[in-house]
């Protein structure tokens, strides 16, 4: 698969999570206090490779004068005053911000290979600078398993367009990296292809 192909299927997952998204903010709104200009969830976050790539073209072609307003290492450098320059762009870990949120619970064994699957056990996160009402008593009221992000579904289908992404040409100078930072971006305008080591 090309390097073009993968990026749309990726566009395509990040259309879908946007969708997700803002139907949990709907279902929920009343419960929910982050509105825009609220940037305490926006970190310095890291990547895997395809959205690293994907958010770099995305930022030169619409900033390319970009700078990062803050020496802040903790801050995510695409921030401007506390809003996201690029928020058509932003990755799915900043579309599934302040959602509630379901994961599996990973254990492995000393080899490093996951245990517990015959009988797999879940739990629902959600930030509590967002649902600022919500207990552990309360929640289970509140959030149906129905209406929460499954971010294990989610991250598996974004780890496989990763995997095809770094199968392909584009894909190889990343190949030694599993994650890369954000911050990168703003370090590294002269080469789009070579972050830092």
């Amino acid at each position: 698969m090309n390097a073009e192909r993968i990026i749309h299927r990726y566009k395509e997952l990040l259309a879908e999570a946007s969708a997700e998204a803002d139907r949990l903010n709907a279902l929920y709104s009343e419960y929910m206090v982050c509105r825009k200009g609220c940037s305490d969830c926006c970190t310095d976050i890291s990547l895997l490779p395809l959205e690293w790539y994907v958010l770099k073209t995305d930022v030169e072609a619409a900033i390319p004068d970009h700078h990062p307003e803050s020496a802040d290492s903790e801050r995510c450098s695409l921030l401007k005053n506390d809003s996201c320059c690029i928020y058509k762009s932003r990755p799915l870990i900043c579309r599934t911000h302040g959602l509630p949120l379901l994961y599996l619970i990973e254990e492995f064994d000393l080899e490093g290979h996951r245990t517990g699957m015959d009988e797999p056990d879940w739990q629902i996160s959600w930030c509590d600078l967002n649902f600022t009402t919500v207990t552990e008593e309360t929640m289970e009221y509140l959030f149906d398993p129905e209406d929460v992000l499954n971010m294990e579904e989610w991250n598996t289908r974004l780890k496989e367009l990763n995997q095809d992404f770094l199968e392909c040409e584009e894909g190889a100078p990343f190949r030694k990296q599993k994650r890369i930072s954000i911050a990168d971006i703003s370090r590294n305008r002269q080469d789009p292809q070579s972050p830092r080591d």
